[in-house]
């Protein structure tokens, strides 16, 4: 007996038709009017209590017995191993997911800089990709193999590494999917990036690019006509200042209270020099580990302090009229007007600044000044293997000179500016 023989074909109804039961009685194939002759499946769920469909893309009867045989020990293995059917859509799914961050951060697992990373990558890329709409018991493992042709064919293409980023937080999302028993599968086969030459760096800043900054702040500052406009450009111009110094990564400096900041007084002849200290909790350290930054800039962290409301222990350093905790949207707006106000746009440099330039121009200033890279580790809160491998180019034998007239980086590393 043939296959179709072996399974018994049922009375036509006004919604199906060509109706065969497939696995003895476990589920049934049929055609209807709307599937002009191709073949689907139902299977019903009694764990779940709903059924499953599926279209199986033939005309051809045998084909279809074969493939509804198929589906049946799939689904019927799938069951076995605990994962769910139906499932949720994609985007169910990778809320899911980000709700399980967010307890990551209430825990001190992750930062909250790092569940805002990952809110913007899913968000705006990982979800559009597939779709909001698409169950996740329609995807496969190979379903992110094109993933990175799609971020690179956009307005604004996304590099290698960002791309090789994102891979992470996909897997994560479908091993996550898999532990739920959303997803039968516990990784996505997606491109192997190797990042050729170097390690990626982003841009940083040339002594005299940092020169041409802190020069342009001042009037930058000045130009501003309403009192809201020169308290945000003030703010951003001494978190400019301190950034460079203590080289904090974006996410520390912004979330530093006051009192987290005490002053060290160190006493040379007949002068008296002020050091900043800052004690940074674990909560606000993107490796979980409390760090001491120790730097120059104590005349910067006065000057907040005289025109901020707001300077209670408690109190954010960076912080709106209103004592609310200064925002990365406003920070980022204002860099960029900062930047195109000083002329160190792209266009003007061939480079891109972000805040990250400070941190790498603050750690370079340490490098060339030649303290220790285990010292600069420790300051920078990382490891040592990542100061070399980034900054393995740098010719530590002389320091550039393009802006010693303006400024200078003393035998500390920490950056002098004269007259500021």
């Amino acid at each position: 007996m043939n296959i179709i023989e072996n399974n018994k074909k049922l009375p036509d109804t006004k919604t199906y038709q060509n109706q065969y039961r497939v696995f003895g009685d476990k589920a049934i194939i049929f055609t209807t009017k709307a599937s002009n002759g191709t073949y689907n499946f139902r299977m019903w769920i009694p764990e779940e209590q709903l059924y499953y469909r599926k279209s199986l893309r033939t005309k051809l009867l045998s084909d279809a017995l074969t493939l509804g045989e198929q589906e049946v020990i799939s689904l019927l293995t799938k069951l076995r191993n605990g994962h769910k059917i139906s499932g949720s859509s994609w985007e169910e799914l990778c809320k899911l997911f980000l709700e399980k961050k967010q307890k990551d951060v209430q825990t001190g697992r992750i930062t909250e800089g790092r569940l805002i990373t990952i809110r913007s990558q899913i968000l705006k890329h990982i979800i559009p990709y597939i779709g909001h709409n698409i169950r996740v018991n329609e995807l496969d493992r190979f379903k992110f193999q094109d993933y990175g042709n799609y971020r690179r064919d956009r307005d604004a293409p996304a590099q290698d590494v960002t791309i090789r980023n994102e891979y992470t937080t996909i897997n994560s999302i479908i091993k996550f999917g898999f532990s739920k028993g959303y997803l039968p599968f516990d990784r996505a086969e997606t491109e192997q990036i190797q990042i050729k030459g170097e390690i990626s760096r982003r841009d940083s800043f040339t002594l005299e690019e940092y020169r041409v900054l802190y020069t342009a702040l001042r009037k930058w500052v000045k130009d501003a006509e309403l009192d809201q406009d020169k308290y945000d450009r003030q703010l951003l111009r001494d978190f400019i200042l301190l950034k460079a110094n203590t080289f904090m990564r974006f996410g520390e400096i912004r979330s530093v209270k006051w009192s987290m900041c005490s002053t060290i007084s160190q006493h040379k002849e007949n002068e008296t020099e002020q050091f900043l200290r800052f004690d940074l909790p674990d909560t606000i350290c993107k490796n979980r580990r409390s760090r001491t930054v120790i730097s120059r800039g104590s005349k910067y962290l006065n000057r907040v302090k005289e025109y901020s409301a707001h300077t209670k222990p408690t109190d954010w350093i960076f912080c709106n009229l209103d004592g609310s905790q200064f925002s990365k949207k406003k920070f980022y707006q204002l860099w960029k007007d900062a930047i195109e106000y000083a002329n160190l746009g792209f266009d003007q440099t061939g480079k891109r600044f972000s805040f990250y330039s400070l941190r790498h121009f603050g750690i370079t200033c340490r490098l060339y000044a030649q303290v220790p890279i285990y010292e600069v580790s420790k300051l920078a809160g990382t490891s040592v293997t990542n100061i070399e491998n980034h900054y393995s180019h740098l010719d530590i034998s002389k320091l550039l000179d393009s802006a010693s007239k303006s400024f200078k980086v003393d035998k500390d590393g920490i950056i002098v500016i004269r007259g500021e």
